[in-house]
């Protein structure tokens, strides 16, 4: 009879269990837990914000009194790690829809509970209270469902927006004591589906040391032939730690037997959000004005002693644009090839996180250089769909997806003179996109002409 009511009202999801790494406490843990000891008992948990960005659980406990009869206890209190730490409450003396009253008075503090989990789908529960009826004890619980369309990795990225702007950062690690040779950086990377963070260093004498972040010891940097690599990830991939801590704003330090080797300093990675976009363009600007003004200086400097203004003037103009060009182009290269190709490979890998479908259109006839492709991707913290048409007269096209009519194409022509359009939907929504309430999945794909069908395709389910 174990949770038989619960399974009468209830289609179980197990979570994926995160690695046996310790694991922090997101909001992909709350959904309803069971106590597999005990009779159709359990908890019913939510985690949430609060308003200066701390995050608090709240937990309801539904279990029996004494007389065999339901009884709830309410518990609020702060998450840390992969604890949760509860003030325990109980309400008494109220009726079946009873009249709201004012204040608390039916509500008193019975006691305490303490949840730590060992992954995404156990834990332990013990508890403490004055009340006779309740007592002490603990108690194993086990997750029965999760939030619809969410992933439990046990790692930071579990409470990542999901409009968050994909940020790229280093810092170097420099050596901590002037005997120290050697060097190192800190990268983090963060986008919507995934957040990863890396201590390398080169150099250093080979062997064990250990990586602070924050005066925390967070794992090791084994050193072989010069050079060590360790690379944390969340959600966690083969041959990388989960990632449940967040070292932007931290100090960064690499420790051997001898103390520190290499430390961040006063440099930080910073809170802030930036797009690759941004980094790039601010690479290109700090590139650009720092050259130009060190060499407008310099020359200008070495010109007046010997030249003319005028000499002074020319050799100014002449090495400020050059360098100013140069910097420009090679930095921006640099960084969009870079970024460009850090993306492809994250986008690449991120394989097990979601499912792409994309089919091309089939012409109908009615304009025969018509073509066009539809185009699926459902990832954990996303799903997008869009058709593309090209080579179509200008003007607005009807899209339907299973008979249903979802938006409209509307095609033009762009630079290189060719006609195209583009329908994009989005769930959540963005800027530019219409919301995706439908899924396209073993549907006919339409895009008609008033009401000839010029482009159709039946878009498969997988």
């Amino acid at each position: 009879m174990k949770i038989r009511l619960l399974t009468i009202a209830l289609a179980f999801s197990l979570s994926a269990s995160a690695a046996a790494e310790d694991v922090i406490v997101t909001r992909h843990f709350s959904g309803i837990w069971n106590q597999p000891e005990q009779e159709s008992q359990g908890l019913i948990l939510q985690v949430v914000n609060q308003g200066d960005g701390s995050r608090k659980a709240v937990a309801y406990w539904f279990t029996y009194a004494d007389d065999r009869e339901s009884s709830w206890l309410l518990g609020v209190g702060p998450v840390e790690a992969n604890h949760i730490q509860l003030d325990l409450f109980r309400a008494s003396d109220v009726g079946f829809l009873e009249d709201d009253h004012p204040g608390n008075a039916n509500v008193i503090q019975v006691g305490s509970m303490d949840i730590e989990f060992s992954s995404c789908d156990d834990g332990t529960v013990s508890f403490s209270s004055s009340d006779s009826d309740i007592g002490s004890g603990d108690f194993p619980i086990s997750r029965i469902t999760s939030i619809l369309n969410t992933k439990c990795s046990g790692g930071i990225s579990d409470d990542t927006p999901s409009d968050v702007l994909p940020s790229d950062q280093r810092i170097s690690l420099m050596p901590a004591r002037q005997e120290v040779t050697g060097s190192g950086h800190a990268d983090f990377k963060q986008q919507p589906d995934r957040t990863e963070f890396s201590v390398e260093s080169e150099n250093l004498a080979d062997g064990r040391y250990r990586i602070l972040v924050g005066d925390v010891d967070r794992g090791e940097l084994v050193v072989s032939a010069g050079h060590g690599q360790t690379e944390f990830r969340s959600p966690g991939e083969s041959g990388k730690i989960l990632l449940t801590f967040d070292p932007r704003g931290q100090a960064i330090e690499v420790s051997g037997k001898q103390g520190a080797v290499l430390t961040s300093g006063d440099a930080e990675l910073s809170d802030d959000d930036a797009t690759d976009d941004d980094a790039t363009d601010e690479d290109t600007d700090e590139d650009t004005d720092e050259d130009t003004d060190e060499d407008t200086d310099e020359d200008t400097d070495e010109d007046t002693d010997e030249d003319t203004d005028d000499d002074t003037d020319e050799d100014t103009d002449e090495d400020t644009d050059e360098d100013t060009d140069d910097d420009t182009d090679e930095d921006t290269d640099e960084d969009t090839d870079e970024d460009t190709d850090d993306d492809t490979d994250d986008d690449t890998d991120s394989d097990d996180n979601g499912s792409e479908i994309e089919v091309d259109l089939t012409n109908a006839g009615v304009f025969p250089e018509a073509s066009g492709d539809a185009n699926f991707e459902a990832r954990d913290d996303r799903t997008e769909f869009s058709v593309e048409i090209e080579d179509v007269p200008a003007g607005n096209y009807d899209l339907k997806v299973g008979g249903t009519s979802v938006g409209d194409i509307h095609a033009t022509m762009d630079e290189d003179g060719k006609v195209r359009g583009e329908a994009e939907f989005r769930d959540p929504v963005e800027p530019g996109k219409t919301l995706l309430d439908f899924d396209p999945r073993g549907q006919t794909i339409e895009v008609l002409d008033g009401s000839d069908v010029i482009l159709d395709v039946a878009f498969p389910l997988s």
